[in-house]
């Protein structure tokens, strides 16, 4: 009887215990769930150089690029040592095409990957019913290419943020970003049109007066104040040598000549050999580069620039240069005839066609070369691939090409 007592006693011991241990648990769900709702996100801003953005509150977290100082992100919560953080705007995300009809996933638990492979982290899942938006991936075209849903998020060490402002803050500055990288585009360009004049034909008050807004305007973005110095001090060194030759071959003391005045740059300085040697107006993406190109390789140029803005979700702080340096490097050598391929199809993989006895073997385009030039003659070329859109044969990007 006393033995049945003691394991009685025990019993209501054990429960006891039990309804504690759920209501500390439920205590701490409930202060859980009360701490995020409370969580007021914010912009943070990246105190540290080269600090990794991360798929996991951890040091085991898979690496999604690396952070510059300054950068902004919008914090959404906190997990330990991390913030955790809404996905930067120019990150892509892709799911499997084969899941996603009528722009709705029709499987559950769809996996959203960083990359468009098998092998790329997850960063999150879609379930079925879920309406999605996007593009075929130029790097694959079997993989659907969407913005990051709303929950998916990534992580940062706490250690590298410092407030920015609130919430609201970083949506003002992306467009003030969008501001200043037009009006750094449209400056070079005005910048390589006056240079490409003679020196009695420039009047470059309206470039030097562009510069000086965003150097003035925008002073919170020191890369792109940066690059607005070198460019108005390649444009004064170019302005300057350009007039000492022309009074040179005129014999004249220049005082018709109109004075332009340039402001000061406190440490940025200019050599006019090395400004022809880089190029230096031609340092700004793809936004100068089509202004050269034949109507055909114009129509390209979107192609190529989605593709490389998505190459670049991969390959953080690289140029354009880079892209095509990596592509070069994994070039493959075609040869053949080439002929003219029908522009009238839709979603065509090029505007060429390349004949091996009298057969296709590939669909060609370029935004570096004028393929038209080389149309029914034999050549030799360096390809790099690119979707075919499901025609009959592969279809390439046109590095190089010579005359066989």
């Amino acid at each position: 009887m006393y033995r049945l007592s003691q394991f009685a006693s025990l019993i209501v011991l054990l429960f006891s215990h039990a309804v504690a241990d759920e209501a500390k648990n439920s205590s701490k769900t409930a202060s859980a769930h009360k701490e995020a709702a409370a969580f007021k996100p914010f912009t943070g801003k990246i105190v540290g150089a080269k600090v990794r953005l991360r798929t996991a509150p951890d040091l085991d977290g898979h690496v999604v690029r690396q952070l510059n100082k300054n950068d902004l992100l919008l914090i959404l919560g906190e997990e330990g040592d991390f913030w955790a953080v809404k996905a930067p705007h120019n990150i892509k995300s892709y799911v499997f095409r084969s899941f996603v009809i009528d722009n709705t996933i029709e499987a559950n638990k769809v996996n959203i990957r960083l990359e468009p492979n098998m092998e790329a982290p997850v960063i999150g899942q879609l379930p079925a019913g879920t309406k999605v938006t996007g593009q075929t991936s130029l790097l694959n075209n079997k993989w659907l290419e969407i913005t990051p849903p709303d929950s998916v998020r990534f992580y940062v060490s706490k250690e590298f943020v410092t407030l920015a402002g609130p919430a609201d803050y970083l949506p003002k500055m992306e467009k003030r970003r969008t501001e200043v990288e037009s009006l750094l585009n449209t400056s070079y360009l005005l910048a390589k049109e006056e240079c490409s004049k003679p020196f009695e034909q420039m009047h470059p008050q309206e470039t030097i007066a562009q510069f000086e807004k965003v150097i003035k305007s925008y002073a919170e973005f020191e890369d792109e104040v940066k690059q607005a110095k070198e460019g108005l001090a390649a444009l004064q060194e170019i302005y300057l040598k350009k007039k000492i030759s022309y009074l040179e071959a005129n014999t004249s003391d220049g005082s018709h000549l109109q004075e332009i005045t340039f402001p000061a740059l406190a440490g940025v300085e200019a050599k006019a050999a090395a400004l022809y040697d880089t190029n230096i107006w031609d340092r700004r993406s793809f936004s100068q580069k089509s202004k050269d190109m034949t109507s055909k390789m114009r129509f390209w140029h979107q192609v190529e620039e989605s593709l490389f803005s998505s190459w670049t979700s991969f390959h953080a702080d690289k140029k354009i240069d880079d892209f095509y340096r990596e592509q070069k490097v994994n070039a493959q050598s075609l040869s053949g005839i080439l002929e003219n391929f029908d522009p009238t199809l839709k979603h065509r993989p090029g505007d060429y066609v390349l004949k091996e006895n009298g057969v296709p073997v590939a669909y060609l385009y370029s935004t570096h070369v004028d393929l038209e030039k080389m149309v029914g003659k034999e050549v030799n070329m360096q390809v790099t691939p690119r979707p075919n859109n499901h025609f009959a044969f592969p279809a390439y990007f046109v590095l190089e090409v010579k005359p066989n």
